[in-house]
C-alpha cells in the first residue's frame, strides 16, 4: 500500500478527498428537537444536543470491526482489507491485513501518524471531523465536542434545512451553494450525521467529501456500517465495515503516534 493511499485511507480515521454538490434548501418543517416547544434548533450547538438527546447511551467505550476498502481509479479498482479498533473517545487505529505488515494509521486525539512496514513515514495534527462525529461526540460531553468543532473552524452559527438523499438533513457551517467550508450535515429525524466536508489541512485547496450510508447500533450508539469518498465529483472510495465487537479490551499502548506498536506485544 503507497504512502498516499495510506494518508487517504484515514477516513475512518481522516479521509481526504474532496466536495460534490451541495443539497437545496427547504423550509422548516416538522424536522425539530424532540420534546421543544418549536421543535426547531437554533444552531448546530443545539443539533449536537439533539444528537446526545436522541441517542444519550455511553456505554459503547471501544470498538473492534473489519474493514473492506475499494478505491477507485479511472479504469480499474482494487479491494483490501484492514482491521480497526478504537478506545472511545480519541482514538483509532485501523491496520493492514494481514497485520504482519505492520501497516496502518493511527489516531490518538487531534494526532494522526501513517505506519509502513512498522516505520512512521507521516503524521499531521488536525481534527477529523468525521471520527468527531460519528464516533467521539457520543461517548464525551457536549462542551467538549463543541471545543473540537471550534477547533476546526466550523461555523456553528450558521444552521439551515436542506434535503439529502430524499431527506430533511441540518447543515451546520455552511450557506447554501458553499461545498468549501468545513460543515456537517445532520439526518433531521435520527440524528446522527450522514455528510462531512472539510478541508485537507496539507493542502487548503483539497476537500473531504464523506458520506455515511448506512449504520447499524452497538449499544444504543449509531455506528457506520457504509462509508463513500468523493474525488472532485468522481467515487474515489468505498469503505464497508463488519464484524463489530463491542467494547473489546484494546491497550492503549497501540495507540501510540511515536512508533508501531502490535496488539499482540
Amino acid at each position: 500500500m503507497s504512502r498516499f493511499t495510506l494518508s487517504r485511507a484515514a477516513g475512518v480515521a481522516g479521509l481526504l478527498v474532496s466536495a460534490a454538490a451541495c443539497g437545496r434548501s427547504l423550509p422548516v418543517a416538522s424536522a425539530g428537537i424532540p420534546g421543544r416547544p418549536s421543535g426547531i434548533p437554533e444552531s448546530g450547538l443545539e443539533v449536537i444536543g439533539a444528537m446526545r438527546l436522541a441517542h444519550p447511551s455511553r456505554e459503547l467505550r471501544s470498538l473492534a470491526f473489519s474493514v473492506t476498502v475499494t478505491e477507485y481509479q479511472l479504469d480499474s479498482a482494487e479491494t483490501r482489507r484492514e482491521r480497526a479498533h478504537a478506545l472511545l473517545p480519541g482514538r483509532l487505529r485501523v491496520e493492514a491485513i494481514p497485520v504482519s505488515r505492520r501497516t496502518g494509521i493511527v489516531r490518538n486525539g487531534s494526532h494522526v501518524a501513517v505506519f509502513e512496514r512498522g516505520r512512521r513515514v507521516w503524521s499531521s495534527r488536525h481534527v477529523d471531523l468525521a471520527t468527531l462525529l460519528v464516533y467521539d461526540l457520543f461517548a464525551q460531553s457536549i462542551d467538549t465536542t463543541i471545543m473540537w468543532l471550534d477547533s476546526a473552524e466550523v461555523r456553528f452559527g450558521l444552521l439551515r434545512l436542506a434535503e439529502w438523499n430524499r431527506r430533511k438533513v441540518w447543515v451546520v457551517g455552511a450557506r447554501a451553494g458553499d461545498t468549501t467550508s468545513a460543515q456537517f450535515w445532520v439526518d433531521a429525524q435520527r440524528w446522527r450525521v450522514v455528510r462531512v466536508i472539510q478541508r485537507d489541512r496539507r493542502s487548503r485547496s483539497a476537500l473531504a467529501d464523506i458520506r455515511f450510508d448506512d449504520y447499524t447500533e452497538l449499544r444504543d450508539v449509531p455506528v457506520p456500517r457504509r462509508v463513500a469518498v468523493y474525488q472532485n465529483g468522481r467515487l474515489a472510495m468505498r469503505m464497508s465495515m463488519e464484524d463489530f465487537v463491542a467494547n473489546p479490551t484494546v491497550p492503549v499502548r497501540v495507540f501510540d503516534i511515536a512508533r508501531w506498536r502490535p496488539l499482540d506485544d
